[in-house]
C-alpha cells in the first residue's frame, strides 16, 4: 500500500458518508481492516480482536487508553472507543504527538453509526497524515486502542447495519 493510500480511503468515505449511513451504498469494512492491517501498529489482523476478551486484549496489548471494565466481554461488544483527532510536533526533530478523546457511538444503549463512522473517517485522516510524512515514526506513536477503535467502529458498522 502506498503512503496516500489511508488518507485516499478517509476521502472516500467522506464522500460517501450520507450514502453509506442511508443504506444507499454499502460500508466496505474490509477496506478499513486492510490500510489497519497494512500500518503495523497492532501485533495481530485486526479480526483477530473481534472475538478477544477485553481482559485478553488488557493484559497482551493494551496501552490503557481505552475504557475496559466489563473484562469477560469480547471486544467485538465494546461501546468506547478512541478517536485520533489531532497531530502536531516536528517531523525533523523526531517530535510527533497525537491527540486523542473518548467516543461512544452507543448513547443510551442506542446505537449511532455516525459516531462510529466519524471515528474511521477523522481518525484515518490524521493517521494518514502522519504517514505521508514520517511513516516510519507512526508505528511507534500511534495509540494502539485508537487504532483498535478504528476497526471495532468499522465492524459495528458492518454489522449493524
Amino acid at each position: 500500500m502506498g503512503k496516500l493510500d489511508t488518507m485516499m480511503l478517509a476521502d472516500d468515505l467522506a464522500l460517501s458518508q450520507d450514502k453509506i449511513l442511508n443504506g444507499e451504498q454499502d460500508f466496505d469494512a474490509e477496506a478499513v481492516y486492510k490500510v489497519i492491517d497494512n500500518l503495523g501498529v497492532l501485533n495481530n489482523p485486526i479480526k483477530d480482536y473481534f472475538d478477544m476478551t477485553e481482559e485478553q486484549y488488557y493484559e497482551a496489548e493494551s496501552d490503557h487508553k481505552l475504557t475496559l471494565i466489563k473484562l469477560a466481554s469480547k471486544l467485538s461488544d465494546l461501546h468506547d472507543r478512541i478517536l485520533t483527532n489531532h497531530v502536531d510536533g516536528y517531523v525533523d526533530k523526531d517530535e510527533i504527538n497525537l491527540t486523542y478523546n473518548h467516543e461512544n457511538p452507543y448513547e443510551d444503549d442506542l446505537y449511532n453509526p455516525t459516531i462510529d463512522y466519524r471515528v474511521i473517517v477523522y481518525s484515518l485522516k490524521v493517521i494518514g497524515a502522519v504517514q505521508s510524512i514520517a511513516a516510519k515514526d507512526l508505528e511507534e506513536v500511534l495509540s494502539k486502542d485508537a487504532l483498535l477503535s478504528v476497526g471495532l467502529a468499522a465492524h459495528a458498522l458492518a454489522h449493524n447495519a
